[in-house]
């Protein structure tokens, strides 16, 4: 089972990378961020190998990997399902959602609709503070290691700040954007590194 690659990004489109490791080995990996290519990425990957496919799912970290597979857990609620969530809604937006009973913002990714949303809650609600408890054990443990690692352009860019997507959303909305249609859009930009308001709001209107 493959769970980190590091290498060269030879191919992206925000939907799929192709990164060559040193071994000569070119990994097609699901990523739903862009990345430069021809610069070196390390990424964290579930390897989902099902009796007719395999495919590899790439994160920026190792908290949205776990949060990814821990999704899984819930019935009917596979790879195409969870890998939104992490990328448009990010795991502490997930975990947050759960918490605090708010199917409305887990659907806002792409393919969960309402039931699908209060689904994932009812699931896992009694099952998230173990989660976070296992997530911060393992943080602590990690910490201790001296492991030389190469950052993706996203990593370490989890955090949003809410003043800044309020405003984007506001100016967004003067325009006739519904909230629930572009704030995924809006948290995709930031998480890639955009911190001003005009800068978001175009790359927003890039993607619609």
């Amino acid at each position: 089972m493959i769970g980190y690659i590091q290498g060269k990004v030879l191919d992206t489109d925000g939907k799929k990378a192709i990164v060559l490791t040193e071994g000569g080995v070119g990994h097609e990996i699901n990523y739903g961020y862009f990345l430069e290519t021809n610069t070196t990425v390390g990424l964290f990957i579930h390897h989902h190998i099902s009796e007719n496919d395999q495919s590899l799912w790439g994160f920026n970290s190792l908290e949205d990997k776990k949060m990814f597979e821990f999704l899984k857990t819930v019935n009917k609620v596979g790879s195409s399902k969870a890998y939104p969530l992490i990328t448009m809604v990010g795991t502490e937006g997930v975990i947050q959602a759960i918490m605090f009973d708010q199917p409305n913002v887990l659907s806002q990714a792409q393919g969960i609709g309402k039931k699908m949303a209060e689904q994932i809650i009812l699931s896992l609600k009694d099952k998230i503070d173990k989660f976070q408890a296992s997530n911060m054990a393992t943080e602590t443990d990690n910490s201790k290691l001296n492991i030389d690692t190469v950052e993706t352009p996203q990593m370490g860019a989890k955090s949003v700040d809410k003043n800044i997507m309020n405003d984007v959303l506001m100016a967004l909305d003067s325009l006739g954007y519904n909230d629930k249609e572009i704030t995924h859009l809006v948290r995709k930009q930031m998480q890639q590194g955009l911190v001003s308001s005009e800068e978001i709001i175009k790359g927003v209107l890039r993607e619609l």
